[in-house]
């Protein structure tokens, strides 16, 4: 099964280049006399991701998920998994991502004790092992352990870090105007392997990031993967958090679905190995209560 992304309804070249004449007066940045460049989008998007890594440090937000299993075709009773999440930037473009789950449709499964940004307010030379130990161990929690593949919202910025771009194909999929802001849609295909993430038929991951061209943040990320017997996309809203000056994960929505053979990543429901059946789901995550952490990289490696 292939993934589909929707399609958008590409403007006539009069009409984009009208739009662009029109905006030309005031807009700053790449796109003031012409649409932006895909090499100085790569660029730039590239240049300010790296920034963003350096500042984000430990991000801590509390994560509402939202899942539903819909292999009926119709929505199943949806389970709420509560998470504190960490975002960890690590100076160099990348984001890893962490989870702890709390809470269980509101029941608590554990005392919420703030033990996962404490690895990051402390570090030690086990911490990043004991975060990454926390976030396999919230899998267990899924309503589908498929849902895993991409539950990371930040993980499509891994394909606009510059030492990751030339494993991908590019293209500017559109201009827009976002809340204010000249957007481009920068669409890519990644051609390289191994591949930078796992999928359940090693699928070549295809997506679209939303990049302003005037400052290079990211405002949206859509990121697919698909084979024969999979299909499996989340897209995420980001928001200006007014505390930190950052632009953060606020929605993440998935859908899952995975037919046949294709290995689930530790599904609760299909007993954690390959299945027969077809298997889908759907997530959406809420994201809040957003608060820094500064953190001492140098004692995490």
């Amino acid at each position: 099964m292939r993934i589909h992304f929707r399609r958008r309804l590409s403007a006539p070249p009069l009409f984009l280049i009208a739009f662009l004449a029109a905006v030309a007066g005031t807009q700053t940045g790449l796109g003031a006399q012409k649409g932006p460049a895909i090499a100085d989008v790569l660029k730039l998007g590239g240049e300010a991701l790296v920034q963003y890594s350096q500042h984000l440090g430990a991000m801590v937000a509390e994560e509402e998920y939202r899942q539903m299993e819909t292999s009926s075709g119709q929505m199943g009773v949806p389970k709420r998994v509560i998470s504190d999440v960490v975002w960890l930037g690590r100076g160099d473009g990348s984001v890893e991502g962490f989870r702890d789950v709390i809470a269980i449709d509101r029941v608590p499964v554990r005392p919420k004790d703030d033990r996962l940004s404490a690895l990051f307010a402390a570090p030690g030379a086990a911490s990043l092992t004991q975060a990454r130990q926390m976030t396999e161990d919230a899998v267990r929690q899924y309503l589908d352990g498929n849902l895993h593949f991409l539950d990371q919202p930040m993980m499509a910025l891994t394909y606009l870090q510059p030492a990751n771009q030339a494993r991908s194909t590019f293209k500017i999929d559109g201009v827009k105007n976002m809340n204010g802001a000249q957007v481009a849609v920068l669409k890519f295909t990644e051609q390289g392997t191994p591949r930078l993430q796992e999928s359940p038929e090693n699928a070549a991951a295809i997506g679209r990031i939303w990049i302003d061209v005037a400052t290079g943040t990211v405002r949206q990320t859509e990121l697919g993967l698909g084979g024969r017997s999979s299909n499996i996309i989340a897209t995420v809203k980001y928001t200006l958090d007014a505390a930190s000056s950052l632009w953060l994960p606020s929605e993440m929505s998935q859908q899952v679905s995975v037919t046949g053979g294709a290995s689930s990543a530790g599904s609760n429901m299909g007993g954690g190995g390959g299945y027969s059946g077809h298997q889908a789901a759907e997530g959406s995550a809420a994201y809040s209560k957003y608060r820094q952490v500064p953190v001492d990289l140098g004692k995490l490696r």
